[in-house]
């Protein structure tokens, strides 16, 4: 009886467990810190996990003053992880999703990092509040860090250049003359946040890439080790080390110490230059520096080492938007330097033709915010002109405006002139263009009257039948021929076979119009099969063609075939879809690493030789332009993405 009874509340435990042990965990917000203990300048990575949560939104960040906040990516997981440590087993299971943040301090001190919340069907939960300790730098004037801008602020697609400045106190005793760089076995590390361009803020934009801004400044051994690029970087071109060194021309200059004496120091300038292409407010820095610099000499005349670690504070660019005082009524939003051009075909039309008018932008600056003016608040083309929309497309460094028109009075001798304005950055005004009026000739259009509609006369004689003129339509009067009355008794044979001949005739013109239609309705497979070819004769052009002209605009035109094979193959929009966007669309489609690098390289290489700051020599950069276009095509194909 006992033992049945013990088996009874076993049972009944059991049952009443296995729910529980079935329940589906509960949602959490879980934080962890890469470090709890950094200098200022430093950043650090912080990351909110979603436990538990499906379909979650990102996390609420509040009260995050003392930091810098920048979003470093999320991911999903779902993972499972068993420890077992003096015997004793934990287990951890996360699913959800994680959200990864740099957070750059702004002060020293023991910052207290606020609790995330998350909002997760109707409930609030929120995670653990955690502490960073950051540490000054202290004071020294052995290496001193300074940000500057050669413009506090700027307009749009205004140029501006952001200087790091690095004095390095110079050598002590005999060894004054030396580099102070030259002598250390290990690069100092210099954290530059504006030299990645993967972390640069949205609507702003170096004018080279990071490649080519730091390529012209590597070092074989002296210099500075920049955001810790190693040898499996993509410098893959420069020697093997174990991290890379980058060494602007040094210039010995004197400052003040902390004494007020003259010091002598050598002064390294990494110079970078940006377009904001929105306006707002751009932050550049923090900046620091860590290294071992010579800073004595030891006992028996040797230099003496001291670690060193340097803080430059952070600057803010502001990009102004463009002024409301003196914006002219035909300004369209454009923001740089432009000339306009003008084209209207036909030249001769009649009251009620369609005409083409097409307006296109050509220059250097921000059109994303260009509009199509509006001729018809112009009296002089809407007085005479009925305007249809215009449409409206982007290519390279121009936007053309196309317009439908049709007159709608005779005597027209010349179409009027259209102004066009734009804000001129440099010269911060702005400016109004104007086109050249265009000679057009238009007539009245045509009429018939009763009279001229008239009958074909027969056998050649000169009479012709009357006509009636009715509502219901014309009607011939006054048959006395007996020819004109013809045998309309039925054939079935000539019917039965016109009906055939018909039939026939149908079913192939059916095949016709179902393949036709299945092609213009699948756009996107007319791209991919056109790609191949079009890219090719794209680059022939760029090569041999209508190009020419200096080797900047056939780097321009060669850039342009390549990124537009990718985006036929890709069906994506040609306009703004940049060499980043290429290479990325390349490494999706699962093109080999090796030749996205490649692609990547050359694209990269084209920027520099548009903007001046890499030269190349025409047939061997034409010859690699051409192997690469092919060998990509070859790739894409392979891939079986087009025939």
């Amino acid at each position: 009886m006992n033992r049945s009874k013990t088996m009874v509340w076993t049972w009944l435990v059991l049952l009443l467990a296995a729910p529980l042990a079935g329940a589906e965990p509960e949602p959490e917000v879980l934080v962890e810190l890469s470090r709890d203990r950094v200098y200022q300048g430093e950043s650090v990575l912080y990351r909110v996990t979603l436990n538990h949560v499906e379909n979650p939104s990102p996390p609420e960040l509040a009260g995050f003053d003392d930091f810098e906040v920048t979003p470093a990516g999320e991911r999903s997981l779902d993972s499972r992880q068993v420890f077992i440590i003096n015997g004793r087993r934990t287990e951890t299971i996360r699913r959800g999703r994680a959200y990864d943040y740099q957070l750059t301090p702004r002060k020293a001190g023991l910052l207290q990092i606020p609790a995330p919340i998350a909002r997760i069907g109707g409930q609030v939960l929120r995670g653990r509040q955690l502490s960073l300790e950051v540490i000054a730098p202290e004071d020294q004037d052995v290496v001193r860090l300074e940000i500057t801008s050669d413009r506090p602020s700027v307009y749009p697609m205004q140029p501006f250049t952001v200087t790091l400045t690095i004095f390095v106190k110079e050598l002590p005793g005999a060894a004054s003359q030396q580099e102070p760089v030259a002598v250390q076995r290990t690069p100092p590390a210099v954290t530059i946040p504006w030299g990645n361009d993967e972390s640069l803020p949205d609507g702003l934009e170096p004018t080279v890439g990071w490649r080519q801004w730091l390529g012209p400044l590597q070092s074989g051994r002296a210099g500075f080790s920049i955001n810790n690029l190693q040898r499996d970087s993509v410098f893959s071109l420069f020697e093997e080390r174990s991290l890379l060194a980058f060494r602007p021309e040094p210039k010995r200059v004197q400052r003040l110490d902390p004494s007020g004496n003259q010091v002598g120091y050598w002064q390294y300038r990494f110079e970078r230059t940006f377009v904001g292409k929105r306006a707002g407010r751009y932050r550049f820095g923090p900046v620091s520096l860590k290294g071992t610099f010579a800073t004595g000499l030891g006992s028996g005349g040797e230099l003496a080492g001291e670690g060193i670690y340097a803080v430059a504070q952070a600057i803010d660019v502001d990009v102004r938007d463009v002024p409301e005082a003196g914006r002219p009524a035909s300004y369209i939003g454009a923001v740089g330097r432009f000339r306009l051009e003008a084209e209207l075909t036909p030249k001769q039309a009649k009251v009620g033709d369609p005409l083409t008018l097409t307006l296109t932008l050509i220059g250097q600056g921000t059109l994303e915010a260009a509009v199509a003016p509006d001729l018809a608040n112009l009296p002089e083309i809407a007085d005479r002109f009925r305007v249809y929309e215009a449409t409206e497309e982007t290519r390279n460094n121009g936007r053309r405006f196309t317009y439908s028109l049709r007159p709608e009075q005779d005597g027209i001798e010349e179409f009027p002139s259209v102004p066009v304005a734009y804000f001129d950055v440099e010269a911060e005004r702005f400016v109004t263009l104007r086109t050249d009026p265009i000679p057009i000739r238009v007539t009245r259009a045509e009429h018939l009257s009763e009279q001229q509609i008239v009958s074909t006369p027969r056998n050649g004689s000169g009479a012709s039948r009357e006509l009636d003129v009715r509502r219901e339509g014309i009607y011939v009067v006054n048959v006395a021929d007996p020819a004109a009355v013809h045998d309309q008794s039925i054939r079935p044979g000539c019917w039965l076979l016109g009906l055939g001949g018909l039939a026939g005739l149908y079913a192939v013109v059916a095949v016709i119009i179902v393949q036709a239609r299945r092609l213009r309705g699948d756009k996107a497979l007319l791209r991919r099969r056109n790609a191949a070819a079009k890219a090719r004769r794209r680059m022939r052009e760029a090569l041999h063609g209508r190009a020419g002209g200096p080797m900047r605009h056939q780097a321009d035109r060669m850039q342009a075939a390549l990124v537009r094979l990718v985006a036929d193959v890709a069906d994506a929009p040609e306009a703004g879809l940049t060499a980043k966007d290429a290479c990325r669309l390349l490494d999706d489609f699962g093109v080999e690493k090796d030749l996205v690098a490649r692609a990547d390289s050359f694209l990269q290489t084209c920027d520099a030789v548009q903007y001046g700051a890499s030269p190349a020599s025409g047939d061997d950069f034409g010859r690699e332009a051409e192997t690469l276009l092919e060998t990509l095509i070859n790739a894409l194909k392979a891939k079986r993405l087009f025939r």
